[in-house]
């Protein structure tokens, strides 16, 4: 009977472990469909004493362990290339909504506006005394005007659209995180006390790739299997153990009072945009603060050029009225805030279309061909009476012609008190603000800060610094300086386009080597349940076997 019996164990054991292999099997099944699961796999192993000799077998079955498939560094692979990925996904659907807004190749844009405001003024200069002409130039104005704000003010839109995006990621990033380190706890606790948490693991794969997609990160697992999670570019600890640590947004007024990232526990640390080099927040920062900003920038200095040119022209003739021109635009430095003069809205004879009082269309004329000039003028060598100083002009808008002579400053008794000698023909030019460093300069009267200078060494009361404008002619025309900004612009999207596709082809085959390895093959895992459902019943026929033995043997002892 003894032996019998043994022979019962071992059938025993191989009911319950195939049984277990079945619902294993079951499981991987079960979650074909699952993201990020990984496939488990049952390890048999034997168990018993073999002692032929004196007939002391007893041989068995088990199942040793359940082993989840997955590769760590493949993992690993797959969660940093979520993080490139979600950046140019998000520059790009940025980037495209942008290029929708300045598409050219429609009717409407910029540059049909600018054609039919400058074809206005030709039309003008044959004919100054035609009212009707004299309104199409300001009706052609307004339109060009409308569009420059327009356009300006739908991308503004959409800055300020990523600037809330911003603030509403940072908050789900917050929640993955706190997510993480209760996975971290549970992982931890589970697996110290000897069970299996796969299916925890697959969760947490999941919501690193999600944590990743973000923002980039690195992570490495400690040896109770928590996951350390922290910014590679300062090693700032995001998760560690069973904390987590926020990020937080808060409004930076050097910044148009947008939102900047920062550590939620102290945020007087300083901004972290600049640490942020991967995931969606890197798309969100990158757009948001460097190609929006461009943008603008090259609709403003158009905008302006547009402005001053027509403005100075405008100014050194003779209206109907046989007066001399005021302004036609509004003194500005933006394109969205591009306008008319009301003054001309109100009565069109004083548009001025001739350098004199005799109607001669010169100005209109002159007014036509804007568009063919050099756009801006460079800032020549600078001179100075005292110590050094060097310059650039920041805005090229504002610098669009020659100076007549050179302008000079010189330097009072305080560092921020300068006067200045000549404008150079540039009007309402001042000194915008000084100290003993820097040395800024309005040209037009609008605010800005068009040229600014450097200064060095030791500056004293008296000091002269001497500078002068001139109109390279291998600078641009206002035409050349749109369009390339245009082109430029959709190459951006090209650029991200291209990136993204490059980022998502690497992800795809990544992706592919998990699910070759981790992914659950449905053929694989019905013909293992055949396997194990046939070995279950080749148990349950010993176990018959011996039953039926155990009955011959009671029965012979009748």
């Amino acid at each position: 009977m003894a032996d019998i019996s043994r022979v019962l164990f071992t059938a025993k054991e191989a009911l319950l472990s195939n049984l277990t292999a079945i619902n294993v099997t079951g499981s991987n099944i079960a979650n074909v469909n699952t993201p990020g699961y990984s496939r488990l796999r049952p390890m048999f192993e034997s168990v018993g004493t073999k002692d032929a000799s004196s007939a002391q077998e007893q041989i068995g079955v088990r199942i040793a362990d359940i082993e989840r498939i997955y590769d760590r560094y493949l993992e690993l692979q797959m969660v940093s290339q979520q993080s490139p990925v979600a950046n140019y996904s998000t520059q790009k659907d940025l980037l495209q909504r942008i290029e929708g807004i300045l598409n050219e190749n429609i009717e409407g844009g910029i540059n049909d506006a600018l054609g039919n405001f400058l074809n206005a003024w030709g039309d003008l200069s044959v004919d100054p005394s035609s009212q009707a002409k004299r309104d199409m130039v300001v009706s052609s104005a307004l339109s060009l005007s409308a569009t420059f704000n327009q356009r300006s003010n739908e991308i503004i839109d959409i800055q300020m659209a990523a600037d809330e995006t911003v603030a509403d990621t940072v908050s789900t990033l917050n929640e993955y995180l706190r997510q993480m380190a209760d996975f971290n706890e549970l992982i931890v606790n589970a697996e110290s006390a000897g069970a299996s948490a796969s299916a925890i693991r697959d969760q947490r794969g999941e919501l690193l790739g999600k944590i990743s997609s973000i923002i980039d990160i690195s992570y490495l697992e400690k040896t109770d299997g928590s996951l350390y999670i922290y910014l590679p570019t300062n090693g700032k600890a995001l998760v560690e153990n069973f904390n987590s640590w926020d990020l937080g947004v808060f409004r930076n007024p050097a910044n148009n009072n947008m939102y900047d990232v920062v550590f939620a526990e102290n945020p007087t640390d300083g901004f972290i945009n600049d640490q942020i080099i991967g995931g969606k927040l890197a798309g969100l920062l990158e757009v948001r603060d460097r190609a929006i900003p461009s943008y603008l920038d090259s609709l403003n200095q158009t905008a302006s050029a547009i402005v001053n040119k027509i403005n100075d022209l405008h100014i050194s003739g003779y209206d109907q009225n046989g007066e001399p021109g005021g302004l036609f635009f509004n003194v500005t430095a933006t394109a969205r805030s591009m306008s008319v003069n009301s003054e001309i809205m109100a009565d069109t004879r004083m548009i001025v279309a001739s350098s004199t009082i005799n109607s001669d269309g010169n100005i209109a004329a002159q007014m036509a061909a804007i568009k063919n000039d050099q756009m801006y003028a460079s800032l020549g060598s600078v001179t100075t009476t005292g110590a050094a100083a060097s310059g650039r002009v920041n805005n090229i808008g504002q610098a669009y012609k020659d100076t007549t002579g050179a302008i000079t400053l010189t330097r009072g008794a305080a560092p921020d008190t300068w006067t200045v000698t000549g404008s150079g023909g540039y009007s309402s030019l001042s000194v915008l603000s000084a100290d003993g460093q820097t040395l800024s300069i309005d040209l037009n009267g609008n605010g800005t800060s068009d040229i600014s200078f450097a200064l060095s060494g030791a500056w004293g009361a008296g000091d002269t610094l001497s500078f002068s404008l001139a109109k390279n002619p291998n600078t641009t025309t206002i035409d050349g300086y749109f369009n390339s900004f245009i082109s430029n612009m959709g190459q951006d999207v090209v650029n991200a386009s291209r990136a993204l596709d490059r980022e998502t082809t690497i992800l795809n085959q990544q992706t592919n080597q998990r699910e070759q390895l981790s992914g659950v093959s449905l053929d694989e895992e019905m013909i293992n349940l055949i396997k194990y459902q046939m070995a279950y019943s080749a148990a349950g026929r010993m176990t018959k076997t011996v039953s039926e033995m155990m009955d011959i043997i009671i029965n012979l002892g009748q």
